[in-house]
Protein backbone atom coordinates (compact mmCIF):
# COMPACT_ATOMS: atom_id res chain seq x y z
CA UNK A 1 0.00 0.00 0.00
CA UNK A 2 2.86 2.39 0.89
CA UNK A 3 4.62 1.89 -2.43
CA UNK A 4 1.33 2.46 -4.30
CA UNK A 5 0.75 5.76 -2.46
CA UNK A 6 4.32 6.80 -3.19
CA UNK A 7 3.82 6.03 -6.88
CA UNK A 8 0.59 8.08 -7.00
CA UNK A 9 2.30 10.99 -5.23
CA UNK A 10 5.16 10.92 -7.73
CA UNK A 11 2.73 10.92 -10.66
CA UNK A 12 0.83 13.85 -9.14
CA UNK A 13 4.03 15.88 -8.62
CA UNK A 14 5.22 15.15 -12.16
CA UNK A 15 1.84 16.16 -13.61
CA UNK A 16 1.86 19.40 -11.63
CA UNK A 17 5.37 20.21 -12.83
CA UNK A 18 4.39 19.64 -16.46
CA UNK A 19 1.32 21.86 -16.06
CA UNK A 20 3.45 24.67 -14.66
CA UNK A 21 5.92 24.41 -17.54
CA UNK A 22 3.22 24.51 -20.22
CA UNK A 23 0.89 27.02 -18.58
CA UNK A 24 3.51 29.58 -17.57
CA UNK A 25 6.32 29.69 -20.11
CA UNK A 26 7.15 33.30 -19.17
CA UNK A 27 8.68 32.21 -15.87
CA UNK A 28 11.68 30.80 -17.72
CA UNK A 29 14.59 33.21 -17.71
CA UNK A 30 15.70 34.81 -20.97
CA UNK A 31 13.04 33.26 -23.25
CA UNK A 32 13.36 34.02 -26.94
CA UNK A 33 11.00 36.62 -28.38
CA UNK A 34 10.76 38.72 -31.53
CA UNK A 35 9.86 42.36 -32.11
CA UNK A 36 7.80 43.26 -35.21
CA UNK A 37 7.42 46.81 -36.54
CA UNK A 38 5.03 46.91 -39.52
CA UNK A 39 5.67 49.32 -42.38
CA UNK A 40 3.37 52.31 -42.89
CA UNK A 41 2.42 54.38 -45.91
CA UNK A 42 1.06 57.92 -45.71
CA UNK A 43 1.15 61.44 -47.17
CA UNK A 44 3.36 64.35 -46.03
CA UNK A 45 2.12 65.95 -42.82
CA UNK A 46 -0.11 63.01 -41.83
CA UNK A 47 -0.21 62.13 -38.12
CA UNK A 48 -0.20 58.36 -37.85
CA UNK A 49 0.47 55.53 -35.38
CA UNK A 50 3.73 53.59 -35.48
CA UNK A 51 3.17 50.21 -33.84
CA UNK A 52 5.47 47.54 -32.48
CA UNK A 53 4.51 44.09 -31.17
CA UNK A 54 6.51 41.69 -29.03
CA UNK A 55 5.81 38.02 -29.83
CA UNK A 56 6.82 34.95 -27.82
CA UNK A 57 8.68 32.30 -29.81
CA UNK A 58 7.23 28.79 -29.86
CA UNK A 59 8.20 25.36 -31.10
CA UNK A 60 9.09 24.48 -34.70
CA UNK A 61 9.60 28.10 -35.68
CA UNK A 62 6.02 29.06 -34.81
CA UNK A 63 5.04 32.03 -32.67
CA UNK A 64 2.61 32.37 -29.81
CA UNK A 65 0.68 35.45 -28.69
CA UNK A 66 2.03 38.83 -27.73
CA UNK A 67 3.85 39.50 -24.45
CA UNK A 68 2.36 42.04 -22.08
CA UNK A 69 4.16 44.41 -19.72
CA UNK A 70 7.58 44.69 -21.39
CA UNK A 71 9.28 47.99 -22.20
CA UNK A 72 9.64 48.83 -25.90
CA UNK A 73 11.80 51.79 -26.89
CA UNK A 74 11.06 53.62 -30.16
CA UNK A 75 14.02 55.20 -31.99
CA UNK A 76 13.62 57.86 -34.70
CA UNK A 77 15.41 57.83 -38.11
CA UNK A 78 18.27 59.88 -36.64
CA UNK A 79 18.89 57.37 -33.85
CA UNK A 80 17.30 59.46 -31.10
CA UNK A 81 14.87 57.86 -28.61
CA UNK A 82 11.25 58.86 -29.14
CA UNK A 83 9.46 57.13 -26.27
CA UNK A 84 9.50 54.09 -23.97
CA UNK A 85 6.18 52.25 -23.64
CA UNK A 86 4.88 49.11 -21.94
CA UNK A 87 3.35 46.50 -24.25
CA UNK A 88 -0.41 46.00 -23.84
CA UNK A 89 -2.22 42.63 -23.43
CA UNK A 90 -1.73 41.91 -27.15
CA UNK A 91 2.00 42.62 -26.86
CA UNK A 92 1.73 45.90 -28.76
CA UNK A 93 2.74 49.50 -28.12
CA UNK A 94 2.20 52.49 -30.43
CA UNK A 95 3.26 56.09 -30.73
CA UNK A 96 1.90 59.03 -32.71
CA UNK A 97 4.24 60.31 -35.39
CA UNK A 98 3.96 63.22 -37.82
CA UNK A 99 5.21 62.41 -41.31
CA UNK A 100 7.77 64.68 -42.94
CA UNK A 101 8.37 65.27 -46.67
CA UNK A 102 8.16 62.43 -49.20
CA UNK A 103 10.75 59.75 -48.52
CA UNK A 104 11.52 56.70 -46.38
CA UNK A 105 11.89 56.98 -42.60
CA UNK A 106 13.13 53.89 -40.67
CA UNK A 107 11.75 53.54 -37.14
CA UNK A 108 13.61 51.07 -34.91
CA UNK A 109 12.24 49.47 -31.73
CA UNK A 110 14.32 47.84 -28.99
CA UNK A 111 13.17 45.53 -26.21
CA UNK A 112 14.47 46.82 -22.89
CA UNK A 113 17.02 44.43 -21.41
CA UNK A 114 15.51 42.20 -18.71
CA UNK A 115 15.97 38.69 -17.26
CA UNK A 116 12.74 37.36 -18.78
CA UNK A 117 12.99 37.81 -22.56
CA UNK A 118 15.60 38.52 -25.19
CA UNK A 119 14.86 39.91 -28.66
CA UNK A 120 16.89 41.76 -31.22
CA UNK A 121 15.86 45.22 -32.42
CA UNK A 122 13.46 45.51 -35.35
CA UNK A 123 13.01 48.27 -37.91
CA UNK A 124 9.87 49.25 -39.78
CA UNK A 125 9.78 51.81 -42.57
CA UNK A 126 7.49 54.79 -42.83
CA UNK A 127 7.04 55.52 -46.54
CA UNK A 128 5.78 59.04 -47.17
CA UNK A 129 4.46 59.13 -50.72
CA UNK A 130 3.86 61.95 -53.13
CA UNK A 131 0.13 62.61 -53.19
CA UNK A 132 -0.26 62.05 -56.93
CA UNK A 133 1.90 58.93 -57.18
CA UNK A 134 -0.09 55.80 -58.18
CA UNK A 135 0.14 52.61 -56.13
CA UNK A 136 1.20 49.26 -57.54
CA UNK A 137 0.14 46.42 -55.22
CA UNK A 138 1.92 43.11 -55.80
CA UNK A 139 1.44 39.74 -54.09
CA UNK A 140 4.65 38.28 -52.71
CA UNK A 141 3.71 34.59 -52.38
CA UNK A 142 1.16 34.70 -55.23
CA UNK A 143 3.15 36.85 -57.61
CA UNK A 144 6.86 37.26 -57.01
CA UNK A 145 7.44 33.68 -55.84
CA UNK A 146 6.84 30.69 -58.12
CA UNK A 147 3.58 28.81 -57.42
CA UNK A 148 3.55 25.72 -55.21
CA UNK A 149 1.27 22.69 -55.36
CA UNK A 150 -0.15 23.23 -51.86
CA UNK A 151 -0.24 26.21 -49.46
CA UNK A 152 0.57 23.76 -46.68
CA UNK A 153 4.09 23.36 -47.99
CA UNK A 154 6.54 25.50 -46.04
CA UNK A 155 9.34 27.03 -48.05
CA UNK A 156 12.66 28.35 -46.81
CA UNK A 157 12.78 31.97 -48.06
CA UNK A 158 16.55 31.75 -48.45
CA UNK A 159 16.16 29.02 -51.08
CA UNK A 160 13.28 30.51 -53.10
CA UNK A 161 14.23 31.88 -56.50
CA UNK A 162 12.02 34.75 -57.70
CA UNK A 163 9.91 34.67 -60.83
CA UNK A 164 12.30 35.33 -63.75
CA UNK A 165 12.29 38.98 -64.78
CA UNK A 166 10.07 40.11 -61.91
CA UNK A 167 12.69 42.24 -60.10
CA UNK A 168 13.70 44.01 -63.31
CA UNK A 169 10.10 44.68 -64.36
CA UNK A 170 9.06 45.92 -60.93
CA UNK A 171 12.10 48.22 -60.75
CA UNK A 172 11.02 49.77 -64.04
CA UNK A 173 7.47 50.19 -62.77
CA UNK A 174 8.74 51.77 -59.52
CA UNK A 175 10.08 54.72 -61.51
CA UNK A 176 6.57 56.17 -61.54
CA UNK A 177 4.55 54.03 -59.10
CA UNK A 178 4.91 53.12 -55.42
CA UNK A 179 5.33 49.34 -55.00
CA UNK A 180 3.29 47.95 -52.09
CA UNK A 181 4.05 44.32 -51.21
CA UNK A 182 1.18 42.15 -49.96
CA UNK A 183 2.16 39.07 -47.98
CA UNK A 184 0.17 36.16 -46.57
CA UNK A 185 3.04 35.32 -44.22
CA UNK A 186 2.83 35.52 -40.44
CA UNK A 187 3.67 38.90 -38.90
CA UNK A 188 6.56 37.57 -36.76
CA UNK A 189 8.19 36.31 -39.99
CA UNK A 190 8.00 39.68 -41.75
CA UNK A 191 11.78 40.16 -41.41
CA UNK A 192 12.28 37.10 -43.62
CA UNK A 193 10.01 38.57 -46.32
CA UNK A 194 11.82 41.91 -46.13
CA UNK A 195 15.23 40.22 -46.34
CA UNK A 196 14.15 38.12 -49.34
CA UNK A 197 12.90 41.18 -51.25
CA UNK A 198 16.13 43.06 -50.59
CA UNK A 199 18.41 40.17 -51.54
CA UNK A 200 16.51 39.49 -54.78
CA UNK A 201 16.87 43.09 -55.92
CA UNK A 202 13.27 44.30 -55.65
CA UNK A 203 12.68 48.05 -55.28
CA UNK A 204 11.90 49.48 -51.86
CA UNK A 205 8.28 49.59 -50.82
CA UNK A 206 6.11 48.99 -47.75
CA UNK A 207 5.10 45.45 -46.78
CA UNK A 208 1.48 44.91 -45.72
CA UNK A 209 -0.22 41.80 -44.35
CA UNK A 210 -3.33 40.25 -45.91
CA UNK A 211 -3.96 38.20 -42.73
CA UNK A 212 -5.58 35.33 -44.63
CA UNK A 213 -5.86 31.99 -42.81
CA UNK A 214 -3.27 29.44 -43.94
CA UNK A 215 -5.88 26.66 -44.08
CA UNK A 216 -8.51 28.76 -45.90
CA UNK A 217 -10.18 26.68 -48.59
CA UNK A 218 -8.55 23.44 -47.41
CA UNK A 219 -10.45 22.35 -44.32
CA UNK A 220 -13.40 24.68 -44.94
CA UNK A 221 -14.77 27.03 -47.54
CA UNK A 222 -12.40 29.94 -48.13
CA UNK A 223 -13.77 33.30 -46.94
CA UNK A 224 -13.86 36.11 -49.51
CA UNK A 225 -10.55 37.98 -49.68
CA UNK A 226 -10.44 41.19 -47.66
CA UNK A 227 -9.61 44.37 -49.58
CA UNK A 228 -9.58 46.70 -46.57
CA UNK A 229 -5.81 47.14 -46.70
CA UNK A 230 -5.86 48.07 -50.38
CA UNK A 231 -8.77 50.48 -49.97
CA UNK A 232 -7.25 52.20 -46.92
CA UNK A 233 -3.99 52.84 -48.75
CA UNK A 234 -5.62 53.96 -52.00
CA UNK A 235 -6.56 57.37 -50.62
CA UNK A 236 -5.85 59.42 -53.73
CA UNK A 237 -8.65 58.09 -55.93
CA UNK A 238 -7.93 60.59 -58.72
CA UNK A 239 -4.98 58.40 -59.75
CA UNK A 240 -5.31 54.69 -60.56
CA UNK A 241 -4.08 51.81 -58.43
CA UNK A 242 -2.94 48.47 -59.85
CA UNK A 243 -2.72 45.00 -58.35
CA UNK A 244 -0.58 42.18 -59.70
CA UNK A 245 -1.36 38.72 -58.35
CA UNK A 246 -1.89 35.08 -59.21
CA UNK A 247 -4.74 34.85 -56.67
CA UNK A 248 -7.99 34.89 -58.66
CA UNK A 249 -10.13 35.53 -55.55
CA UNK A 250 -8.09 38.58 -54.54
CA UNK A 251 -8.04 39.76 -58.17
CA UNK A 252 -11.83 39.75 -58.43
CA UNK A 253 -12.33 41.38 -55.04
CA UNK A 254 -9.88 44.16 -55.92
CA UNK A 255 -11.42 44.69 -59.36
CA UNK A 256 -14.84 45.07 -57.75
CA UNK A 257 -13.41 48.00 -55.76
CA UNK A 258 -12.15 49.76 -58.86
CA UNK A 259 -8.52 48.67 -58.71
CA UNK A 260 -6.99 47.75 -62.06
CA UNK A 261 -5.83 44.15 -61.85
CA UNK A 262 -3.13 42.24 -63.70
CA UNK A 263 -3.48 38.51 -63.05
CA UNK A 264 -0.53 36.24 -63.72
CA UNK A 265 -1.50 33.18 -65.72
CA UNK A 266 0.47 30.49 -67.51
CA UNK A 267 -0.23 29.25 -71.01
CA UNK A 268 -0.74 25.57 -70.33
CA UNK A 269 -0.29 23.23 -73.25
CA UNK A 270 -2.59 20.69 -71.58
CA UNK A 271 -5.71 22.84 -71.79
CA UNK A 272 -5.00 24.23 -75.26
CA UNK A 273 -8.10 26.47 -75.52
CA UNK A 274 -9.22 27.64 -78.92
CA UNK A 275 -8.31 31.16 -80.01
CA UNK A 276 -11.96 32.15 -79.92
CA UNK A 277 -12.43 30.94 -76.34
CA UNK A 278 -9.20 32.65 -75.27
CA UNK A 279 -10.37 35.91 -76.85
CA UNK A 280 -13.72 35.69 -75.05
CA UNK A 281 -11.95 35.19 -71.70
CA UNK A 282 -9.70 38.19 -72.31
CA UNK A 283 -12.63 40.41 -73.29
CA UNK A 284 -14.61 39.33 -70.21
CA UNK A 285 -11.57 40.02 -68.01
CA UNK A 286 -11.16 43.51 -69.44
CA UNK A 287 -14.81 44.25 -68.76
CA UNK A 288 -14.23 43.28 -65.12
CA UNK A 289 -11.06 45.38 -64.93
CA UNK A 290 -8.81 42.29 -65.00
CA UNK A 291 -6.08 41.76 -67.61
CA UNK A 292 -4.29 38.40 -67.93
CA UNK A 293 -0.52 38.56 -68.33
CA UNK A 294 1.78 35.64 -69.07
CA UNK A 295 5.19 37.27 -68.89
CA UNK A 296 6.75 39.78 -66.50
CA UNK A 297 8.49 41.56 -69.38
CA UNK A 298 5.09 42.65 -70.74
CA UNK A 299 3.94 44.30 -67.52
CA UNK A 300 5.91 47.60 -67.87
CA UNK A 301 4.36 48.01 -71.33
CA UNK A 302 0.89 47.62 -69.84
CA UNK A 303 1.68 50.10 -67.04
CA UNK A 304 4.14 52.46 -68.75
CA UNK A 305 5.60 55.57 -67.15
CA UNK A 306 4.59 58.79 -68.86
CA UNK A 307 7.67 60.26 -70.48
CA UNK A 308 8.22 63.98 -70.08
CA UNK A 309 8.13 65.97 -73.29
CA UNK A 310 11.52 67.26 -74.30
CA UNK A 311 11.87 70.94 -75.20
Amino acid sequence: MGSENHFRTSIALLTAALCLLTAAPSIRADSTAVVVVPDRLCFPGDEIHIEATLYRSGLLGLFKGGIQGEVLRFIDPDGKPLRDLLSDPSGSARIRYTAGPAGRYPITVHLSQNPRYSAGPATGNLFVQEEKMPLFFVSVEAGLMPPISSPLLRRDPEEIAPEPGSAEALSEIAACRMPVYLTQGARPSSHQTRSWLEKKGYPLGPIYFLDRPLMAGILSEAPPPETGVLESLWKERSVPAHLLTRDSGLAKAAADKGIRVLILTSKSSTTNPSLQEEKKKEEKGKEQGIISVHDWAAIPTICPCKKEKSD
